[in-house]
């Protein structure tokens, strides 16, 4: 008999669960859900999927829902500062009593199903998502926004019988090993979210990813909303040092929007955002009125998502953590931080093409590149910056063997108007992030 007495017991068995069983069926986490009475038909989902821009996208859609007057949940991943993250009712996180006693409920149900089911019980991805699926259902909210893990036709949190909105933010080459190899074979799979006869959002989506996607819509008569097509986000001139302004015009239209979040690849997360939560709003017969979307977004923030943690000297996180991330965060230097020198700390997982990462900033011209190693994430293992250093060809690379040494070696003989910008995975940013604070 398990025996679950605090929080962190509650959390250390969801992590202790079998990691990664990503195969084509959902018996069981259904036989998990059956065994708790269906929670997961209780709410109603904005259902998010995406390479890149997820968490933003999403937290901005939850904002904007809340300031229509609406109650939102949110479940995402991974978490920056507190597992509780990962579950947001419509005031903060899950909190530790109640994901206690659910915790307490459904692990004697996982621990039969190991022993029942073929292919063991439910994995720690799945077990999570029963655990949100009843928090939500024993404290409704008016709609959850329910970020997918990955890929979306065979994640789990594709169990739901229905969903007011589909949104893809982006399709770019990541998770190859489980989602394809090619664009098309990564965004069939990113289709998976989209239901038969409800709009779908998509972000700026490669060309041979919007084919598929529209490919889906159609078959299953799902209306489809395109960025640069059905709607549009403007950038405007940059009036502030920080944050972007922006004219979106689409199922409404709003002027002058602002957000507190950095680079074009957050309009456009934002323009997404503003189509979907119309949508919703539209659906549900609620006002979305360009009061409510300035309260939203004028004030959003994002742990890690161009986050600036402090002013002297200008310090930014950033988990661009693949090579899509990484082109949308070189844009942003080249155009928004063009006149400052860029001291850059990266760490990322051995298993992503770091290579190609590091070169696309070592090419920016402002760019002085710093390779570091960081605490591995469970098992997964991080890059030897030894090694990622000596690929870097035709460019200066230092190499630290902690990101705090780099730090300090850097701040030591920076000018005080340079900029330090931490980067190449969420797990190195996060561990930055819970040090800084």
């Amino acid at each position: 008999m398990i025996e679950l007495n605090t929080a962190a017991d509650a959390i250390a068995y969801i992590h202790g669960r079998h990691k990664w069983k990503k195969t084509p069926s959902f018996d069981r986490i259904n036989a998990l859900l059956d065994r708790l009475g269906h929670p997961e038909r209780a709410s109603q989902y904005v259902h998010v999927t995406g390479t890149n821009g997820k968490g933003s996208t999403s937290k901005m859609i939850a904002q904007l829902l809340r300031a229509a007057g609406l109650t939102v949940g949110m479940f995402t991943s991974p978490f920056i500062l507190q597992f509780n993250e990962r579950v947001q009712g419509n005031n903060g996180n899950i909190p530790d009593d109640i994901l206690l006693d659910i915790m307490r409920r459904i692990a004697p149900i996982t621990e039969a199903l190991d022993k029942e089911l073929p292919q063991g019980g439910p994995t720690e991805f799945e077990t999570l998502t029963a655990m949100m699926f009843v928090y939500f259902a024993e404290h409704p909210v008016d709609v959850v926004v329910l970020e997918v893990g990955i890929g979306g036709t065979w994640d789990t949190t594709e169990v739901i019988s229905d969903k007011l909105v589909s949104v893809i933010t982006t399709v770019g080459l990541d998770h190859m090993q489980v989602l394809g190899n090619t664009l098309a074979e990564i965004a069939t799979q990113k289709a998976g979210i989209i239901a038969r006869q409800r709009p779908v959002v998509t972000g700026r989506l490669p060309e041979e990813a919007q084919q598929v996607v529209t490919t889906v819509a159609d078959a299953l008569g799902a209306p489809l909303y395109r960025l640069g097509d059905e709607f549009e986000a403007k950038m405007l001139s940059s009036q502030t040092n920080w944050g972007e302004t922006f004219n979106f015009t689409g199922v409404h239209e709003f002027k002058q929007v602002f957000v507190d979040l950095m680079g074009h690849y957050q309009i456009d997360n934002a323009g997404v955002a503003l189509e979907a939560a119309s949508l919703v709003t539209n659906e549900l017969g609620v006002p979305l009125t360009a009061e409510m979307v300035t309260k939203a977004l004028e004030t959003v923030t994002w742990p890690v998502r161009f986050e600036r943690v402090a002013e002297q000297p200008l310090t930014v996180l950033d988990g661009a953590h693949n090579q899509h991330g990484i082109d949308a965060l070189a844009a942003t230097l080249r155009t928004r931080f063009a006149d400052k020198q860029i001291h850059v700390i990266f760490g990322a997982l051995a298993d992503k093409n770091y290579p190609a990462m590091l070169h696309t900033l070592a090419d920016l011209p402002n760019v002085d590149l710093h390779v570091t190693h960081f605490q591995n994430p469970g098992a997964r293992v991080a890059l030897d910056p030894t090694e990622a250093a000596r690929q870097v060809t035709g460019h200066n690379v230092t190499v630290h063997e902690s990101w705090q040494k780099a730090y300090r070696a850097i701040t030591d003989a920076m000018a005080s108007e340079d900029m330090i910008l931490f980067t190449g995975s969420l797990y190195f940013v996060a561990e930055v992030r819970t040090s800084w604070d």
